[in-house]
This record gives structure tokens, C-alpha cells and sequence, in this order.
């Protein structure tokens, strides 16, 4: 949901207190979003009520969030990070290790293989039917054409009528 329509509600829902909300509520509160948005002009009012749901959980969050700036910050500052180390490896393991990574990888390095190119061979008949299937879309379309002048011809002698 838009973050702005949820403000505006929020501020209209401060406005109104702990009332009720009807109807008429409702739609001033849709006026005031299509206002300063010019969106929304003719939302149900099943849209309406949940901005107004979304709206006053926004307002429980900033609610809490001022309550709380305190209680945060000692949160934040009574873990203490430690640097990460990274744990000790001995000596015989490196060894290994290194050994057989030096055995899996090859002795020469990779070489590019050019491959050859390959030759691509038009079939004079498949050539053949191509330009069989254009001259047919040619005719169509010239068909087609002829067809939309007739049909243009013969609506402007009706308009004419």
C-alpha cells in the first residue's frame, strides 16, 4: 500500500480521535486522499477501511518506536562485537591441503582450439519455395488491399447517404 495514503489517513484518524467511524468518516477520508493524490476519487469504501487498518498500525509502530529510543539504544550498545579470527590450521593440514590442489591442477596450461566455420549450403529448392511463400504473401496482401479500398469506397457512399 502507498506509504503516502497511509499518512494522510493516519493524520485524518489523529484528527478524529477515538471516534467511531461511519460513513461520512469514511468519505472525507477518500476526499482527502484524492486530494493529495488526485487518485482514488471513487474507491469502495472496503479500499477505505483498510488504509484506515493500515494506517493505525502505522501509528501503533511510531507509537512504539517513541517509546522505546532508550531501551534501543542500550540494546544496541551492550553486545560487543569481537573480530572475527579465523580459527588456526595446522601445519601438516595447509600441507596436504596445498598438495593436492597442486596434484588436480594441470601441468600446461588450457590452449584455445579454433574450430572451423561452418559452411551453410542453400538448397536451391528450399531457396525456391521461400520466394514462392513471399510472392504469396504479395498477393494476399494486394487482395487484402483491394478489399479495404472497396469496403472504404462503400462506407463513404453510405456516410454520403
Amino acid at each position: 500500500m502507498d506509504e503516502k495514503i497511509i499518512k494522510i489517513v493516519a493524520a485524518r484518524l489523529r484528527r478524529y480521535g477515538e471516534q467511531p467511524m461511519n460513513n461520512e468518516k469514511l468519505t472525507e477520508i477518500r476526499e482527502d486522499v484524492f486530494k493529495a493524490t488526485k487518485t482514488n476519487k471513487f474507491a469502495s469504501f472496503s479500499n477505505v477501511k483498510k488504509w484506515v487498518k493500515a494506517a493505525r498500525s502505522y501509528m501503533k509502530a511510531q507509537e512504539k518506536a517513541k517509546a522505546k529510543p532508550a531501551a534501543k539504544v542500550k540494546a544496541a550498545k551492550a553486545p560487543k562485537e569481537e573480530e572475527y579470527e579465523a580459527p588456526q590450521v595446522p601445519r601438516k593440514i595447509e600441507d596436504s591441503v596445498n598438495f593436492i590442489k597442486d596434484e588436480s591442477s594441470p601441468a600446461a596450461p588450457a590452449q584455445e582450439v579454433m574450430l572451423p566455420k561452418p559452411t551453410i549450403v542453400f538448397d536451391k529448392v528450399y531457396l525456391q519455395s521461400i520466394k514462392f511463400e513471399i510472392a504469396g504473401i504479395r498477393q494476399t496482401m494486394e487482395r487484402v488491399s483491394r478489399q479495404l479500398d472497396k469496403l472504404e469506397k462503400e462506407l463513404t457512399n453510405h456516410g454520403d447517404d
